[in-house]
């Protein structure tokens, strides 16, 4: 019954919502933006057409299509020779003035930094995007890049492949090596073994006289090559570590498996902390890169960009003076297959899109030795890494694993989404309407309905669809601020110098280059501060949410009441003769570790104070980040906060060395009342009801 009567409710919303402003008329204007409207038709014109001609092209109203991300040149470039011209890139109609009193909102301008962006056709554009495979994603490809070594197929931060082999006695402690040993480190470390043959040798093989070896990596390693395909038995890490991931099983829909571009899984500072052991200086990344909890990071964009520069020696003072300003604490790593309908990079648009250096920034070679030389082999891969990252598509939901989309209800969600007025004047909405735009989730996370995209009271051109180029203001977001404070202005005044943040230019009338820090005041000028609104193609596989990955699915995005404070994503059951012995990673299967309901991953909530009692400086466990007397009282972590929200570096520096697989455990512990994890914001959403959010999370399974 209780089923029956929320059906019943969901068809009354896509009913009302297509009565509130569909019309057959195309000369029907829409309602002024400033109206209000509580039914999903919404201000500026909801379901309208706006002008746009319904009858001569059905499917320029359809509600459920997605182009699934990826850049604009690819999908025009498919099937076409190689001889086609490449049109413009649509990114850079985002300038001010785009859209201008339109429903979707746009703030976040476009800048080029560099003069041979565009390919001149379909060809070059494919050449760039098949070296841009070998360099980036690597995984023994000639032409791979690792780690602070360029593609050089020798390097100083390599480590032997027999000493990864053998972990299993000098790192973990086991007694014979397990016969799932290639699939345990790729547990322990949280990234999936690689899909092609990714190769290392076994001890005593020579990985050129069976094809690089019998053992099989993880995405997020590489056994480097010479020019001429030879192996060199000698590994490093790659970008996979972070921005390499799983969403279901190979076997479980088609599509899923690991791939490109996403990652909630990884713990660098547990990978780190073990190949150190191999080899001392992958202990390097501990000062710029470090996170407290399995699945997220510490980037610290422009603090990176200064350890990365501090060759150019002339720039180590200004670098120490920034050391005092805030962590930005834990991020979530960002999916690349939005990264072609953005505008901008990083959570709080702090670069634009364009500027595409420090895309290349982990691989920056050598920089010690030749700087300049470092410099030049950024340059001259930049496009291709860049467009083979744009190039990703999102995976389409697996209906035959998690069940179908129920059309009906997701055609009510589009409606709501683009249409539906939060800030109606009879829902009361407490927090602060955004200035412009009609209220909408689309409003700032961008249009995806060819009924929206198509029509003109939404877009200046449909070739705006699915560019989210709002940086929400922080007073309406609302979400934890830690990275924001660590971009202060006095860190932004810093980078003005730094390569990374193009101290060569091009140059506004105040000397400040373009293609930096678009926090620094000189540059956004009356712009508030604030988190830039992602795309949402493929969302439904990038759980957890929010910048910092605090709240586990969309269900508890939209309906902020039912966000668990503390929580850990759940695991995979380590084999039965190896259980107790063995750490294991998150559950990415979709039919044990998938909630379809919720969109997000399965999580069991922590009670405070439950966690491993070691009352040591760093070590996040809820027994000392929350206080299990009084939940609201004082604790640890609002000590250590102090010491995080004052100084850049501290985040990552003071840590208790991991020595235990418990520690390692405690680890997948997300604790939102730890410095930068806050789960707040994006209360607006709060207004929708029960059957409204049921809705727009159907809808969103389509992107």
């Amino acid at each position: 019954m209780k089923k029956f009567l929320f059906l019943i409710t969901a068809s009354s919303v896509l009913i009302l919502s297509a009565c509130g402003g569909s019309s057959s008329n195309p000369a029907t204007q829409p309602p002024p933006l400033t109206d209000g409207g509580n039914n999903g038709g919404g201000s500026n014109g909801g379901g309208s057409n706006g002008g746009v001609d319904s009858g001569s092209n059905p499917a320029s109203q359809e509600l459920l299509v997605s182009r699934r991300g990826g850049h604009y040149w690819h999908d025009y470039c498919e099937n076409k020779p190689d001889s086609t011209p490449v049109p413009a890139d649509p990114r850079e109609m985002v300038v001010p003035g785009i859209n201008e009193n339109k429903a979707v909102l746009m703030n976040a301008w476009w800048q080029t930094c560099q003069d041979d962006n565009q390919p001149a056709n379909c060809g070059e554009l494919r050449q760039r995007e098949e070296h841009g495979l070998a360099l980036v994603a690597a995984e023994g490809r000639p032409g791979a890049a690792s780690f602070f070594s360029g593609d050089a197929s020798e390097s100083s931060y390599s480590f032997p492949a027999d000493a990864y082999a053998e972990m299993w006695k000098s790192v973990w402690g086991l007694s014979e090596r397990p016969a799932q040993y290639d699939e345990l480190v790729a547990q322990r470390w949280g990234m999936p073994l690689s899909t092609v043959r990714n190769p290392y040798p076994l001890p005593g093989e020579d990985p050129n006289a069976n094809n690089g070896g019998s053992g099989q990596l993880p995405m997020g390693i590489t056994q480097l090559r010479k020019a001429d395909g030879t192996w060199t038995g000698r590994l490093n890490v790659t970008c996979s570590i972070c921005h390499g991931g799983a969403v279901g099983l190979a076997d479980e829909a088609e599509g899923m498996g690991p791939m490109y571009g996403t990652n909630s899984l990884s713990d660098i500072t547990v990978m780190f902390s073990e190949l150190a052991r191999l080899a001392p200086q992958q202990a390097a990344l501990a000062i710029i890169s470090q996170n407290k909890v399995r699945g997220t990071g510490n980037i610290t964009n422009f603090q990176l960009f200064g350890v990365l520069t501090l060759a150019d020696y002339e720039t180590i003072p200004s670098y120490l003076t920034i050391q005092g300003e805030p962590s930005t604490g834990t991020e979530d790593p960002p999916v690349w297959w939005n990264v072609g309908s953005r505008t901008a990079k990083f959570y709080d648009g702090g670069q634009v899109v364009d500027s595409k250096r420090i895309e290349l920034s982990f691989h920056f070679p050598d920089f010690f030795n030749d700087i300049e030389a470092a410099k030049q082999w950024v340059l001259d891969n930049q496009q291709d890494g860049d467009a083979w990252i744009s190039s990703l598509k999102s995976p389409v939901w697996p209906a035959s694993a998690l069940g179908e989309v129920d059309t009906n209800l997701a055609e009510a969600g589009a409606v709501l989404f683009h249409a539906k007025d939060l800030w109606a004047p009879s829902l009361n909405n407490p927090v602060a309407r955004p200035e412009g735009g009609n209220g909408s989730c689309a409003s700032c996370h961008g249009a995806y309905s060819p009924r929206y995209v198509n029509d003109s009271t939404y877009l200046d051109s449909p070739l705006l669809e699915g560019i989210a180029a709002y940086i929400t203001p922080i007073d309406i977001i609302n979400t934890d601020p830690a990275r924001l404070n660590g971009n202060s202005q006095r860190v932004a005044e810093y980078s003005r110098n730094n390569w990374f943040a193009y101290s060569d230019g091009p140059f506004n009338d105040d000397g400040v280059s373009l293609c930096g820090d678009w926090a620094d005041e000189s540059l956004r000028g009356d712009r508030d501060l604030g988190y830039l609104a992602p795309p949402l193609y493929g969302v439904w596989a990038t759980a957890p949410y929010f910048h910092n990955g605090s709240v586990p699915d969309i269900e508890s995005v939209l309906n902020p009441a039912a966000r668990p404070a503390i929580w850990r994503r759940r695991s995979i059951d380590a084999p039965a003769d190896l259980a107790g012995k063995v750490v294991m990673g998150f559950d990415y299967s979709l039919k044990t570790g998938y909630d379809a309901e919720k969109i997000g991953w399965r999580y069991d909530t922590v009670e405070c104070g439950s966690g491993l009692p070691i009352p040591l400086i760093g070590v996040v466990t809820p027994g000392i980040d929350c206080n299990p007397l009084d939940p609201n009282g004082a604790s640890l972590q609002d000590a250590l906060s102090v010491l995080w929200g004052n100084g850049g570096l501290a985040w990552n520096l003071i840590n208790v060395p991991i020595a235990t697989n418990q520690q390692i455990e405690e680890r997948k512990i997300y604790n939102t009342k730890l410095y930068s994890q806050g789960n707040s914001g994006h209360e607006f959403t709060s207004v929708l009801t029960d059957a409204e959010r049921r809705a727009i999370i159907e809808y969103l399974k389509t992107l």
